[in-house]
């Protein structure tokens, strides 16, 4: 792996994020109540946290314990078992609707911009509208006596994929769909917004500069177009797309349309570009740079956080991951196994 070169950005960044306590806000029947923000979660002293992996961790059925991901239900699960914080993924619908649901393609490849809200709940009965999900968070972010934060959300707003989205210019209107949602139910404290598209994000900071934002890496973005093929089997097509930042983006078959990094400081250099609070590394990148050399993987989040982001992994499979990711300084985890998660913060 090559050397990381991420000192030389300390002098380029100046982000200052105070901390927070609970704000007043009014509820539905009129009266004010103290509410959860995002910095409580990093704030709170439970590092590293565990975050609710599409509400109550992946399950399209296969797991018949767990609620279906990304409903309102796993939302209510996790925050009823003492979650803080949950992450839910968005797309959109062919009338306009911010979806809770982690493609932007069901399971016969059929694009959900194609179909209307009713059409997507012919098809998967327990679907969610993104407003209707943060509307159940927004009862658990109420303090209500509690010391510990509750009901906060990062939505996930997904890469349009090149199959639903060939010409590349649907971005506006889902960004514009879940910022509405997030206003509508007075969520705009609550939210984090994460994306692996740094475009996304500067449409998010552009039209609300007060939310916080989360960029996401897979591996597979620091790896060449050869490689990539080789462990999809799928065809990398580079394009030509202009987002601001300077990096190649790639399309892999008809699925994923995503930036590529020469190396781990230039997604570094982007995070600064687009001012995120927070860095989400795909797990495989930080326990690789852990076989390596466990010093330097810490002084890489050390790094981080000395530039005032915070570091979030995804996703976290079992306990032995947990101790080495919390051993290298990470503050979040994703999880799926939630009761394991919850135990391991110390809940």
């Amino acid at each position: 792996m090559k050397r990381l070169s991420l000192m030389i950005l300390f002098g380029v960044l100046a982000l200052t994020m105070g901390l927070s306590a609970p704000v007043l806000a009014e509820d539905g029947d009129g009266s004010v109540k103290e509410r959860w923000v995002i910095e409580d979660v990093f704030t709170s002293g439970i590092v590293p946290f565990a975050i609710g992996h599409r509400g109550y961790g992946e399950n399209m059925g296969e797991f018949p314990d767990r609620p279906i991901e990304n409903t309102k239900e796993a939302v209510r699960l996790a925050f009823r078992e003492g979650v803080q914080i949950v992450e839910v993924d968005a797309v959109l619908t062919r009338d306009g609707q911010a979806v809770a649901l982690h493609d932007d393609f069901l399971d016969d490849y059929t694009c959900v911009n194609t179909l209307s809200f009713k059409d997507l709940r012919d098809r998967l009965e327990d679907v969610s509208t993104l407003r209707h999900v943060l509307q159940k968070a927004r009862a658990f972010s109420m303090v209500d006596g509690s010391d510990r934060p509750g009901g906060l959300v990062i939505v996930e707003i997904k890469t349009p994929s090149p199959l639903c989205d060939p010409s590349d210019s649907t971005i506006p209107q889902l960004v514009d769909a879940v910022l509405d949602d997030v206003t509508m139910t007075g969520m705009g404290q609550q939210v984090m917004v994460e994306s692996f598209s740094p475009e996304i994000l500067s449409v998010v900071s552009a039209w609300e500069p007060g939310i916080p934002l989360v960029l996401t890496i897979d591996i597979l973005q620091l790896l060449p177009p050869e490689v990539i093929e080789e462990l999809t089997g799928m065809e990398v097509t580079l394009i030509d797309k202009d987002a601001g930042f300077g990096l190649q983006w790639g399309e892999i078959g008809p699925l994923y349309r995503l930036p590529g990094y020469t190396a781990i400081d230039q997604y570094a250099f982007t995070m600064v570009a687009v001012g995120a609070r927070s860095a989400s590394l795909d797990k495989r990148i930080l326990l690789q740079m852990a076989d390596v050399n466990p010093a330097y993987a810490a002084a890489f989040t050390g790094q981080l956080h000395g530039m005032n982001i915070a570091v979030l992994v995804h996703t976290i499979e079992n306990e032995a991951q947990w101790e080495i990711l919390e051993a290298l300084g990470v503050d979040g985890m994703y999880v799926n196994d939630i009761p394991l998660g919850l135990t391991l913060e110390g809940n």
